[in-house]
């Protein structure tokens, strides 16, 4: 029952790799919401659009569903967020409530990663475990003075780093089994051209949160609603390639710490 009447968002801003796969998305939160509605949820909920301030969103008292990466999850959002659940992809590269990323070069690119040292990589975004943070733990062991690359540039998506490895203007990204897999199977024409290399260490997926704003009764009915999608709305689930859901806190992200300071252990605290 809900204790504190307030007009609420639910957004999913990853893994909108076509509009197809965005509508499925929607249809989620569609069942998230249907599910508080069942269990005698009277106050507004809204699906919106993910904003360009994931930031903002993610931090906003009004926030009752959305999905961040553990990265920022653990070193900017741990006073404004609960995290209540985790997916489990049927994708490969993904293994229970864990992923990994893909290192991924062009086809014709290096046969290791100790040739990718002095070319250009390409990160989705600086605060992406995915993209930078797995990346950069991989990368540490080799690099030298605190070095390795010889420029590392931002695309501002997965997807936006595949096209730049197929355009010839980074060497490698990295890309979590999640987006990769979804793409293979909803638009495999997006991912010509370019090969895998290794995978990163495991770490937990993509952390569905919600603000800390809410009650516990309120936190424990949105839970109880995601672990049970698998059994109310397995075809939801389905469409994204979904098994089910994982209940998870912020203390299973501390593999994403641990990868952090590893890199900054072996002085490679920046992607470089």
């Amino acid at each position: 029952m809900t204790i504190v009447t307030r007009s609420w968002r639910l957004a999913l801003p990853m893994y909108n790799v076509t509009p197809a796969l965005g509508a499925a998305w929607e249809a989620l939160l569609g069942a998230v919401v249907n599910g508080l509605r069942r269990r005698g949820w009277t106050d507004p909920m809204r699906i919106v659009p993910p904003p360009d301030d994931l930031m903002a969103l993610w931090r906003a008292p009004d926030l009752l569903l959305s999905q961040t990466c553990g990265y920022p999850l653990v070193t900017e959002l741990e006073q404004h967020v609960r995290v209540l659940a985790v997916p489990e992809f049927g994708l490969a590269g993904c293994e229970g409530a864990d992923y990994r990323s893909l290192i991924l070069v062009p086809q014709q690119g290096a046969r290791s990663l100790e040739a990718l040292r002095g070319t250009v990589a390409v990160i989705n975004q600086p605060h992406s475990h995915s993209g930078m943070n797995a990346l950069r733990h991989t990368i540490a062991p080799l690099a030298r003075d605190g070095r390795f690359f010889s420029r590392v540039i931002v695309s501002g998506s997965h997807m936006a780093s595949i096209a730049a490895l197929q355009q010839g203007q980074a060497a490698v990204a990295a890309v979590d089994c999640a987006t990769y897999g979804l793409a293979a199977v909803a638009a495999p024409e997006r991912l010509a051209g370019v090969r895998q290399l290794q995978a990163t260490a495991p770490a937990p997926g993509l952390p569905l949160v919600a603000s800390r704003s809410l009650t516990d009764v309120q936190a424990r009915d949105l839970r109880e609603v995601l672990l049970s999608l698998h059994e109310d709305a397995p075809s939801v689930l389905a469409n994204l390639w979904i098994r089910r859901l994982h209940p998870i806190d912020l203390d299973g992200y501390m593999p994403i710490r641990l990868q952090a300071l590893e890199a900054e252990q072996r002085c490679y605290p920046v992607l470089a």
